[in-house]
């Protein structure tokens, strides 16, 4: 085809100007390598931890792969973190149950992202003698809504640092802030991996965001099932009882006080109706539905606890298509609302420590 000098010269400038823009669109939202790290958690779990910073004047939906040298072989997974707000880091703390080797290699991360018009940005970390971190590693503070908007499951995560400023984890607070108003404060606590609490030099980079939703998998009745879950606590050990229809998997909850886990399935029965077990005795639950046709099933995980829990209600012939939904909500930032009102089971309020 032939292009006039003009035409042509138009066309070649419309395609550098696309190759730049695409490398510096690229470039604004990262992982710094001095960001990056990743450990054995004191359950002995390898433990991925950094931040994703955007530069861009936009709120951006994040997507992270990390791959992982294990052995002689590669473990790679991809996982859609809350939002980052404009000119701010989110913090992401990932765990891989699977890596067995005694010395993992971690490779350099990748990652894509979405714009979203969901901005946290009105919320803000409150800087002053309230945040002190105390004497057993774990820090406290306030947050304050300083939008015009009530505010909706709320998190705070921060990097944490050992000596010389090296980044040793993430944390995220443990408290349920089911809903912030106008002008109101909230207090939040984050604490370390236990293994790691000794350790701790200072906190960094706060951001507030939305709890991060995990999605996993098992192998049921010789089929991949997709599920995803939402908690402060850790899940591992995942089987399915095919002859039971009962999702079996071990719960950790390190942290001193109690924390929910929300689980997403897809719906599979009208009527179907969800029961949990936890350690043999069955547990108040809360079972809802959200838009997108997926079950969620909420309960308590009792402070400083490791549980083997037990989700009964399949079906013995459910199929299951979760991605049309879940894509959904990474493209849109959006987290259902069964992850708000299952803070109403959280009853114990933590009391304000005053460190000097």
């Amino acid at each position: 085809m032939w292009l006039n000098p003009i035409t042509k010269a138009n066309f070649f400038a419309l395609l550098i100007l696309s190759l730049i823009t695409s490398q510096f669109a690229s470039a604004q939202v990262w992982i710094p390598e001095s960001e990056f790290a990743g450990y054995f958690d004191y359950n002995g779990i390898y433990t991925v931890v950094g931040a994703v910073k955007n530069s861009e004047e936009y709120a951006v939906v994040p997507t992270v792969e990390i791959k992982i040298q294990d052995g002689d072989r590669i473990v790679s997974e991809s996982y859609t973190l809350p939002t980052a707000n404009p000119s701010k880091d989110i913090p992401f703390k990932i765990k891989f149950a699977q890596v067995s080797s005694e010395n993992p290699l971690l490779e350099k991360p990748s990652v894509t992202f979405v714009t979203t018009t969901k901005d946290r940005g009105g919320i803000e970390v409150v800087y002053d003698k309230t945040l002190v971190k105390h004497s057993d590693g774990h820090t406290s503070g306030f947050i304050i809504n300083n939008g015009v908007l009530p505010a909706y499951g709320v998190k705070v995560y921060a990097l944490i640092h050992g000596e010389g400023s090296k980044l040793i984890d993430v944390g995220k607070s443990v408290e349920i802030i089911e809903k912030l108003e106008p002008g109101e404060k909230k207090e939040f606590s984050i604490y370390p991996d236990p293994s790691l609490a000794s350790q701790v030099s200072y906190y960094s980079c706060f951001a507030i965001g939305d709890d991060m939703v995990i999605p996993m998998f098992v192998m049921r009745e010789g089929e991949k099932f997709e599920f995803r879950y939402e908690s402060s606590a850790y899940f591992d050990n995942l089987k399915f009882d095919d002859e039971k229809n009962t999702l079996v998997l071990f719960a950790r909850n390190p942290w001193p006080t109690a924390v929910y886990a929300n689980f997403e399935f897809p719906i599979e029965r009208e009527a179907q109706k969800f029961s949990v077990h936890m350690d043999g005795k069955q547990v108040n639950a809360l079972q809802s539905r959200d838009d997108y046709n997926n079950w969620h099933v909420a309960f308590n995980l009792e402070p400083q606890t490791s549980s083997q829990i037990l989700i009964s209600g399949f079906e013995n012939n459910g199929e299951t298509n979760l991605q049309t939904g879940f894509e959904s909500y990474y493209l849109l930032g959006i987290i259902p609302a069964a992850a708000i009102i299952v803070g109403i089971f959280i009853q114990k309020k933590k009391k304000r420590h005053n460190v000097n």
